[in-house]
């Protein structure tokens, strides 16, 4: 069922995409690792490999604070879609049709899902498939099992064809469906494949991504087990579906998108200061442990030995009491180790995190009181202004999505200036929001509806108001002062 043109046959899309997957997985692996506080361990001396290891061990996996998780949640709890409008120019009431599609698929706490694993590993995608009875499925892949394949020269906005690979279970093969414009085509290896470390990706050049292998004629080739040749496809033809609307269903969601690559995570910029704080973290904890306490010495103590004649560990505690018969003995004390300069360089790496992510300081350092309605604001704004440019690329393909599924459901082909209509991530006070709401609609500057937009009220919260009667403004008070005693 291949075609003979190289952009139309599913099998070159195949070749091409499945090592573009494997190459990137653990990029995006270390991301998601360090996002669920999986970081690597600071630093062990030799010396204290040898001597304490399990404990060393244990104060090491305690001494890890995860700021990357605050960072990427900072900008996912401030972007929530609220309605679609089929089109921005000619219609203000968000698109029932569109959004009963949206609600049917729970895409409420699935969008949320689908920008959070953008954030994290640059990308994630939007899969869409209807069969024109029931209402078009939307589901969540992960950028892991699935993987878009661009025209050539059109930077990441031409979509061609699209990838998606799993282990199957049951039969221990691996799965694959390369969507095209046309359909559906759907292969099942003839061998099981077990992601290792192994996983060898060589690039069109003539030496191998990782792993120092070579390959002859800089040919694409991928070797799932050490020794083992690549996996072989088998095309199940019977299971071909056709896609009449002649687009490739698996939409991007881009974090960081540029013209050369396609999404970034959030976190790539901080990683290196994440572990610089764990190995602050670390050393605070080896400071405290043996350098907090202060240590005492003494001269001209017999020590005492045991029955082996080895002398014993001379104590000092809280609990006991040293003696000294010795006229020329002396006691003394040496002083503890200041942990105030620990504290401090992991109080500036969290405030370079700050700085680097425009994540609001009062978000991971505490200093002094609580900060005021205003100056929360001011020191949100930021995050703010960050968040309002990453709905720009996440709305696009949203709004793709959504046309996709139009199209399935039979509802035509959307306007180029359809559009997501996004929650207000700046948090202000009930009273100013709604003060100054008010001043617009007296101004004349906007209606009644976007008003409520503005006040955070939901699309759905605004059609039920449409469709009820408009409340009756109070009356205003009288200014007869006979009118106001006979009232009195």
């Amino acid at each position: 069922m291949a075609s003979n043109s190289p952009l139309d046959d599913p099998i070159l899309w195949l070749d091409a995409l499945f090592p573009q997957l494997v190459a990137r997985e653990r990029r995006m692996r270390l991301a998601d690792d360090y996002y669920a506080g999986k970081h690597p361990m600071p630093f062990l001396t030799r010396s204290h490999e040898g001597k304490m290891r399990d404990e060393f061990y244990s104060m090491i996996d305690n001494s890890r604070s995860n700021f990357m998780r605050l960072v990427v949640d900072a900008v996912e709890e401030r972007m929530k879609v609220e309605g679609f409008r089929v089109s921005a120019t000619s219609g203000q009431a968000s698109d029932q049709d569109t959004w009963r599609i949206w609600q049917e698929n729970g895409m409420d706490s699935e969008s949320s899902v689908a920008i959070l694993e953008a954030l994290i590993k640059g990308v994630s995608y939007l899969s869409v498939w209807g069969d024109g009875e029931k209402t078009p499925t939307i589901a969540v892949e992960d950028p892991s099992q699935v993987i878009v394949g661009y025209a050539p020269g059109s930077n990441y906005k031409t979509r061609a064809a699209a990838l998606k690979m799993w282990d199957d279970d049951v039969s221990g093969h691996v799965r694959a469906n390369v969507y095209m414009p046309d359909g559906i085509y759907k292969f099942v290896s003839t061998q099981g494949m077990e992601p290792t470390v192994n996983t060898v990706v060589t690039d069109t050049a003539d030496e191998t991504i990782f792993e120092g292998r070579r390959t002859a004629g800089g040919s694409v080739r991928v070797d799932v087990a050490a020794g083992s040749p690549p996996p072989r496809w088998i095309e199940l033809e019977s299971e071909f579906v056709a896609n009449p609307h002649g687009v490739v269903p698996i939409i991007p969601l881009r974090n960081r998108p540029r013209l050369l690559a396609e999404g970034e995570s959030e976190i790539s910029d901080v990683i290196p200061i994440q572990n610089q704080i764990n190995g602050f973290l670390f050393l605070l904890a080896l400071a405290g442990y043996f350098g907090a306490h202060k240590q005492r010495w003494a001269t001209g103590i017999k020590i005492a030995e045991d029955a082996n004649g080895n002398p014993k560990e001379l104590l000092s505690g809280v609990d006991t009491l040293w003696q000294n018969e010795n006229p020329q003995g002396s006691f003394g004390e040496f002083s503890q180790t200041d942990l105030k300069p620990y504290i401090d360089a992991i109080e500036q790496k969290v405030l370079h995190i700050a700085v680097t992510t425009r994540t609001p300081r009062h978000y991971l350092v505490q200093e002094g009181q609580s900060p005021s309605g205003d100056a929360i604001e001011s020191a949100e704004s930021g995050l703010v202004k960050k968040v309002e440019r990453k709905m720009r690329p996440f709305g696009e393909g949203f709004e793709e999505a959504l046309r996709v599924a139009r199209l399935f459901a039979g509802l035509g082909v959307s306007p180029a200036d359809s559009e997501v209509v996004w929650a207000d991530p700046a948090v202000q006070s009930e009273a100013a929001r709604t003060d100054a709401a008010v001043k617009k609609v007296q101004m004349g500057l906007i209606d009644r509806w976007q008003a409520l937009e503005d006040l955070g009220y939901t699309q759905t919260q605004i059609e039920r108001m449409r469709n009820e009667p408009a409340p009756i403004p109070p009356a205003a008070p009288s200014s007869d002062p006979e009118g106001d005693e006979q009232v009195a």
